[in-house]
């Protein structure tokens, strides 16, 4: 999508204050044996039109070439940009903040008419072209300001530095121009459908997810819209290499890391923490939030599968073994389906699975040696 950017100056309040939940160990439930045999069958990968196999009639770039805009269509993204029409991206820029290292700006960007996306814009000292990082948060209403080193209290810098979630530092102190968007529905300062009639448990994402389907479109499509928009615009900044494009998420970050990365295919190197398994698992377990529900999505395949999307590009999938919302066993059959389809597209070395040795968080040290190989 060309677009002409109009910019301007800005100044934006910070997101909200609350955190993103974490996880609790509890014995596994299980569902009677007549759910689990209906949730088998209905999610049996007989049915799954486009799951790659490796006697898939033309083989992996036929598969890849067919399965990508069924995916695109799945999500709403061709709904949205037909909603969208001629509609330009503006972007806003306040002034640039010296950190030393680095400057600082706060930004935003209109994706489509009414939803305008704030951002923290953090580029290196010295000349670029540098290559560009894309830093997609989670549930934390104040995520795009915890991946930027943006704090708003003592807690709040403990817990960032503890678990490596200042991402876009990390990335601008190795020679990326980083963006950390506010992620709608999920972050206090983005344009999503708050829960006003207390009809979703006063969960925004929810609420924002059940109007995007009515609408027939997704939550995680949007994510991935906005993610796209703002590579358009920051591609077209001197500074900026845009044959180099990072995407690294945890979380809800991650699921938006693995959409973005299957459907846009400026994106290098991707690098989902803590998100990465199965949609559901063979007992009918679902493992993300219901605000990354895709309507008929095992009708069309499995996470492995779309992270297979990626190939032949670079992929790393992080996670924590001490991670409750996930299990190994799902974690490690997905992976084993993803080096597959690497293999089938001739790159295996080109993705990697790695454990951390704790919760759920980012993993400075397991991440960033995978992405500078490519640098």
């Amino acid at each position: 999508m060309g677009a002409a950017f109009a910019t301007a100056s800005i100044a934006l309040p910070y997101s909200g204050l609350a955190q993103e939940p974490q996880s609790k160990t509890t014995a596994a439930p299980k569902h009677p044996d007549e759910v689990e045999r209906f949730l088998k069958r209905i999610y049996a990968e007989r049915q799954q039109r486009y799951t790659f196999r490796a006697d898939y009639p033309g083989g992996f770039a036929k598969w890849q070439a067919e399965a990508r805009p069924i995916l695109r269509g799945l999500l709403g993204l061709d709904r949205i940009a037909a909603q969208v029409g001629a509609h330009q991206p503006a972007v806003k820029l306040g002034p640039a903040k010296d950190r030393g290292s680095h400057s600082l700006q706060l930004g935003s960007i209109e994706t489509e008419p009414n939803i305008r996306i704030p951002f923290w814009l953090l580029k290196p000292k010295g000349r670029g072209p540098f290559p560009l990082a894309m830093l997609p948060h989670g549930h934390d209403r104040r995520g795009h300001d915890t991946y930027a080193g943006v704090y708003h209290d003592d807690a709040h810098r403990k817990k960032s530095l503890e678990q490596d979630r200042d991402v876009a530092v990390q990335a601008v102190e190795r020679g990326f121009v980083a963006i950390a968007p506010a992620i709608r529905g999920l972050a206090t300062a983005a344009n999503g459908v708050p829960d006003v009639f207390n009809r979703h448990g006063g969960r925004t994402c929810r609420s924002h997810f059940m109007h995007c389907i009515l609408a027939g479109r997704t939550a995680i499509g949007e994510r991935v819209w906005d993610m796209s928009r703002l590579i358009d615009w920051a591609s077209e900044l001197p500074d900026v290499d845009a044959m180099r494009v990072l995407m690294m998420g945890n979380s809800g970050g991650g699921v938006v890391t693995i959409y973005a990365a299957a459907c846009d295919e400026r994106i290098t190197v991707a690098v989902p923490s803590c998100s990465f398994s199965v949609i559901a698992s063979r007992e009918g377990r679902i493992y993300h939030c219901d605000c990354c529900a895709i309507p008929g999505i095992l009708q069309f395949g499995e996470l492995y599968d779309i992270s297979g999307l990626t190939a032949p590009r670079r992929l790393l999938a992080v996670n924590g073994r001490k991670d409750t919302l996930h299990t190994e066993v799902d974690i490690e059959r997905s992976a084993s389906r993803v080096r597959a389809i690497y293999g089938a597209a001739g790159v295996p070395k080109n993705f990697e699975h790695r454990w951390g040795s704790e919760g759920h968080r980012f993993y400075k040290d397991l991440m960033w040696p995978f992405v500078m190989k490519s640098q």
